[in-house]
């Protein structure tokens, strides 16, 4: 896996809201998982198989590794999601609201000698984590390294759900509840759900992330009914990245009209490569054309490549060449 700092985690909408009860390592792994499903290519193929290595789990989250004890938590991990289920919400052809009941994943293997597990995502979460729309939520897996509560990590995906938003809408508390899996005789009293949960987790997200968070309370009466939470991220970090998208939306307007003269083998080589990493390339083209469908890693780069000596082709994914990095010569031939 590349350096955590540049692993986004990308999930569906609805897969943040789900409903589930997972212990804090199983949503470590389900993390690790998709990040090696969008590198590697593999979750172009329903079914597909994710290695999750112990090495990896020990550097993104600073675990120990005495006795094979990464291996052993990833393993009891991966027991509990076999035997998991979540609860997620779609339409149906009427826009009447379902209520789904799904596995996480259908299959795990261990292999201790090597100390990793792998794990086959079930075919209802495959959607939600690569046929995304414009409902999904994103962050660097660094944000989440160093959270320790099982509840941080679902509240701090809540936050990052309406990051920036100066209106969020209200979570229902029994929503709020539910998507935290937790039962209800589970901390029933607001200022044990508040003592237990909620402060401790906006305590550590607030410590540990580069979001500044904080929620409003929706009330009937003198009963709490419901939060409103808000979010941001903090100056240092939200300059930066104002500042990189307005240097890359500049940068697109002066070069989208212009036409990238053919390429060479050299740069068919690079942006071959660079390509197939890009997730935005993965989702809109690796995912939607047949060609690339059920090819695995190699197959795939040998397509691009050979689809980049097309100045048509080069031209259909202009985009996408400027957002991994092309840059047009500083003097072009006139045609």
């Amino acid at each position: 896996m590349s350096k955590k700092t540049k692993e986004l985690v990308v999930k569906d909408n609805a897969l943040v809201e789900a409903s589930h009860s997972l212990n804090l390592v199983p949503q470590r792994l389900i993390v690790l998982a998709i990040i090696e499903a969008r590198e590697s290519g593999t979750m172009l193929k329903a079914g597909g198989i994710l290695k999750i290595k112990a090495s990896d789990y020990v550097k993104t989250f600073n675990v120990s590794t005495k006795s094979g004890a990464a291996y052993q938590a990833l393993k009891t991990a991966a027991d509990e999601l076999l035997g998991a289920t979540f609860r997620w919400k779609s339409k149906d052809e009427n826009g009447k609201q379902e209520i789904n009941v799904s596995q996480f994943v259908q299959r795990v293997t261990y292999v201790e000698e090597a100390a990793y597990v792998k794990i086959m995502f079930s075919q209802d979460i495959m959607p939600l984590i690569t046929r995304l729309d414009e409902r999904y939520t994103e962050y660097d897996l660094i944000q989440i390294s160093d959270l320790k509560s099982v509840y941080s990590l679902r509240i701090f995906e809540m936050f990052m759900q309406w990051i920036g938003n100066r209106n969020p809408p209200i979570i229902k508390l029994e929503d709020f509840r539910e998507r935290l899996g937790l039962a209800d005789n589970q901390y029933e009293t607001m200022s044990d759900f508040k003592k237990r949960v909620l402060k401790p987790s906006l305590a550590e997200i607030n410590l540990k992330t580069n979001i500044e968070a904080s929620y409003e309370q929706e009330k009937e009466g003198v009963k709490i009914v419901g939060f409103r939470l808000i979010s941001k991220y903090k100056k240092p970090i939200k300059n930066k990245v104002i500042d990189a998208k307005k240097e890359v939306k500049s940068e697109e307007k002066t070069q989208i009209a212009k036409k990238i003269p053919a390429l060479s083998d050299a740069q068919i080589e690079t942006f071959g490569d660079k390509l197939y990493k890009n997730f935005d390339f993965k989702r809109d083209v690796l995912g939607q054309q047949q060609i690339f469908i059920g090819k695995n890693e190699n197959e795939c780069k040998l397509i691009i490549k050979k689809l980049l000596s097309d100045e048509n082709k080069v031209e259909e994914w202009k985009k996408h060449m400027i957002a991994v990095g092309y840059r047009y010569p500083e003097k072009q031939n006139k045609s």
